[in-house]
């Protein structure tokens, strides 16, 4: 018999579970906060204002506005659509060599536990040849 919360993306077969799960409430709470952060506006169907898009980000030229305005969107998608994540804390690692780079990690608690998750993100603009 299975045992875990969801499916673990992306799907894999598991021997024990038929497809692999989601073990923990850690792991279910990441993986729901990069779908979030990785899905754009518009992207589902059913819910047009789900996702906060950080790829549009990307290119943006007000320099120190963009943590701000990720900030703003992360917070509101986290508390609007996964209301049991609490955000700490959201911070930015600067690249100086790579400005088309996002990279960042977000801080948070779960109701289970007391311990803070930390869930990191690299994102970077796709490579041409």
């Amino acid at each position: 018999m299975a045992s875990g919360y969801s499916p673990k993306l992306p799907i894999s077969r598991d021997l024990d579970d038929g497809f692999t799960l989601t073990k923990t409430l850690q792991q279910v709470s990441t993986q729901n906060l990069k779908h979030i952060i990785l899905t754009n506006p518009g992207e589902r169907m059913m819910d047009p204002n789900f996702g906060v898009g950080i790829k549009r980000f990307l290119f943006e030229m007000k320099a120190g506005e963009v943590e701000i305005d990720i900030n703003e969107k992360i917070r509101e998608q986290v508390s609007k659509y996964l209301p049991y994540i609490k955000i700490q804390g959201i911070l930015f690692q600067k690249n100086p060599e790579n400005e088309n780079l996002i990279n960042f990690s977000i801080i948070y608690k779960i109701p289970t536990t007391t311990k803070e998750i930390v869930a990191s993100f690299l994102i970077s603009a796709p490579t041409t040849l």
